[in-house]
């Protein structure tokens, strides 16, 4: 009894529809049609399957091309969906990030802190969120909370290394706290202007 050399499950030739190639390499039909969407040359030897046989299976090789077709349109639309939330999510963030900087400029300090702990998630270490947290150290520096300004800028910096501004104000509030040896280190992370 032979089996198919796709799924090598055996053929039963008085129960079971299957082909050959060339070679006499016997394949079960369900399998050559799944085989034919990939190649038109049989799987063992790599011989080309008579013309006759893929015209068989035509129609079925068609369908199967539309339906991929409509499910990488829909995977398409999909990521332009995806595209303009996060766009359009960028922009609202933006917005968020101007009003909360004129309500620091208009020293509205707890209103800004109030709006921004809002927004704050810790879990986050996306850029978003380190400008949140920036936003928050520098506020509560402003305000004269040096210490509440160490604790989010320290967490800015551990997350981002390489974000300046926030070294800055991590050396400011130490320095306001009389730690000035922390200071030196805040200050000396922060690369010189070429």
């Amino acid at each position: 009894m032979p089996s198919c050399i796709v799924c090598h499950l055996n053929i039963v030739e008085s129960e079971d529809s299957f082909f050959k190639c060339y070679n006499g390499h016997p394949i079960h039909r369900d399998c050559i049609a799944e085989w034919l969407l990939n190649s038109e040359n049989c799987p063992l030897c790599n011989e080309p399957y008579s013309q006759n046989l893929i015209d068989q299976f035509k129609d079925y090789i068609n369908e199967k091309e539309k339906e991929k077709q409509v499910a990488l349109e829909k995977q398409l639309q999909k990521e332009a969906i995806k595209k303009i939330q996060e766009a359009t999510n960028n922009v609202v963030f933006l917005k968020f990030i101007e009003k909360t900087k004129v309500l620091i400029k208009e020293e509205k300090y707890n209103e800004a802190i109030e709006k921004l702990l809002d927004h704050y998630n810790e879990e986050d270490i996306e850029k978003r969120n380190l400008d949140i947290l920036f936003l928050l150290g520098k506020v509560n520096y402003l305000k004269g909370r040096y210490d509440m300004s160490i604790n989010f800028l320290f967490k800015l910096v551990k997350i981002k290394y390489d974000y300046p501004d926030g070294f800055l104000y991590l050396g400011k509030s130490y320095e306001k706290l009389g730690l000035h040896d922390k200071a030196k280190w805040a200050f000396e992370r922060i690369p010189e202007s070429k």
